[in-house]
């Protein structure tokens, strides 16, 4: 390429074309998927029954104090 020679702009250039040949690898995303919004879950809900648990030793130890 010569100092002379001007380049395409981007919207005139060709997009690359990529060959799917054997060497071809996935992205990584799709290969190993993030587990992050089924570990949210489990501790969201274990969480709540927690809480749930909790009202009901407290409802249960009160009434049992209470006379």
């Amino acid at each position: 390429m010569n100092a002379g020679e001007k380049l395409p702009s981007r919207s005139q250039r060709k997009p690359i074309e990529r060959e799917e040949d054997d060497t071809y690898l996935p992205p990584r995303k799709v290969v190993h998927p993030s587990e992050r919004g089924k570990w949210t879950r489990i501790f969201y809900v274990t969480l709540l029954w927690l809480f749930v648990i909790l009202v009901i030793a407290l409802t249960v130890w009160g009434i049992k104090y209470s006379s």
